[in-house]
């Protein structure tokens, strides 16, 4: 192998000469300049070399793999006729199309698009780009694809960058991530979707707090064990479940604990509200809380925090709340409510614990002030063995 005499003096003039040939901008500008002239004169000669195809493409170009994204906010029927019709439109765009390929057509039905958490059809077919499945998605417009600002142009930017990039044409805006030029306009959209859906949120709030605090908002039903709406929208009571809400109330007020009444439901075979077969103490606990079982309603206990993750949080004060009260057919009597509320105020997990506390707000019981049984108490026949002898432990102790 040839070999370097001296390559310490190499590298010395090497950098020596590099430092003194700092060209200044006026010349470097101006040797480009001279280039260019020379390169039109024709004075250097550039020879185009076109980029060559395989055999295998070169007599017949792939279809393009192509799917379609829909979604709609609302499951409503004009939302869902909307579905349906989307649906039936790019399937046939893409089987009528011969240089298309139809791949799937992938849906989120009643689903915001301020977010990709619970977009299970977007999700799927973010999946399926990754594997190289898709070449091209057709949706109707940028609002379709997202309501969110950073998970559309994240989306793009993750399509665009696979091994097999994967371009999307929104079909209302006549636009496609395939020509760069339309890369500003794709984010100048998606913000004013973005806002679009952050006004309706703001819209939709404000309504369903004059309803409230006019006391006419349709509060949901669906997990409150006892009530129904009829087809007019008026709640009645369901005899079944508001027998079981009887149960748990009597029982606690007999000194039976979240959880003891849980184990006793859920061994009985009772389903709990949401049709699970086992009850937790805590849905024991949110049914003794419930104002609507006397007939009452708190309107904005929780309230959406944020419109693009949707979640409920508690109202701890941060918002203004309404009580209305006897806006529906209690199920529960208000003195056994107040009753039930204070034990809840005051819970112990060991009910037998409770001494003075529980007899105190349990006015079954009075002293015989003459007669032979003068100075006797007589009690509740339907106190249980712990409120009873709570109460004789009382009474030793006043003695």
């Amino acid at each position: 192998m040839a070999r370097i005499s001296d390559p310490k003096r190499l590298e010395k003039a090497r950098w020596k000469n590099s430092s003194q040939d700092n060209k200044t901008r006026d010349i470097i500008v101006q040797e480009i300049n001279e280039t260019v002239e020379k390169n039109r004169q024709g004075i250097r000669k550039i020879t185009v070399i076109e980029p060559t195809f395989s055999q295998e493409l070169s007599g017949k170009i792939p279809k393009k793999r192509v799917a379609a994204y829909i979604r709609v906010s609302s499951q409503e029927d004009s939302q869902a006729n909307s579905y349906i019709m989307q649906k039936h439109h790019f399937k046939r765009v893409i089987n009528e199309n011969p240089e298309y390929r139809f791949v799937k057509i992938y849906g989120d039905e009643g689903i915001s698009g301020t977010s990709r958490k619970n977009r299970d059809g977007f999700n799927q077919m973010m999946e399926d780009c990754r594997a190289g499945k898709i070449d091209l998605i057709l949706t109707k417009s940028i609002s379709r694809f997202g309501r969110n600002i950073i998970d559309v142009l994240s989306s793009l930017e993750e399509l665009s960058s696979l091994d097999n990039p994967v371009s999307v044409i929104f079909e209302s805006e006549g636009i496609g991530t395939t020509d760069g030029k339309n890369s500003l306009i794709i984010v100048i959209l998606s913000a004013l979707a973005e806002m679009e859906s952050r006004q309706k949120s703001f819209a939709i709030k404000e309504g369903i707090r004059y309803r409230m605090q006019e006391g006419i908002y349709k509060f949901g039903l669906s997990h409150t064990l006892g009530y129904y709406r009829d087809y007019t929208g008026r709640i009645k009571i369901e005899p079944a479940e508001a027998e079981i809400v009887k149960y748990i109330y009597d029982s606690f007020i007999e000194g039976a604990t979240f959880t003891s009444i849980a184990s006793a439901l859920t061994t009985m075979g009772i389903l709990s509200p949401t049709g699970n077969a086992s009850w937790p103490a805590s849905t024991v606990k949110s049914i003794l809380s419930n104002e609507k079982y006397c007939g009452n309603v708190l309107y904005q206990k929780t309230y959406v925090k944020n419109f693009k993750t949707h979640l409920s949080v508690k109202n701890k004060g941060e918002l203004r709340k309404w009580f209305c009260e006897d806006t529906h057919a209690p199920i529960i009597s208000h003195e056994k409510w107040d009753k039930v509320q204070y034990l809840i105020a005051n819970y112990h997990p060991d009910r037998r614990k409770v001494g003075a506390r529980v007899i105190s707000i349990l006015p079954t019981f009075f002293r015989i002030k003459t007669g032979p049984l003068r100075g006797y108490y007589v009690l509740d026949l339907s106190w249980n063995k712990a409120l009873r002898q709570s109460f004789i432990e009382l009474m030793k102790n006043k003695a």
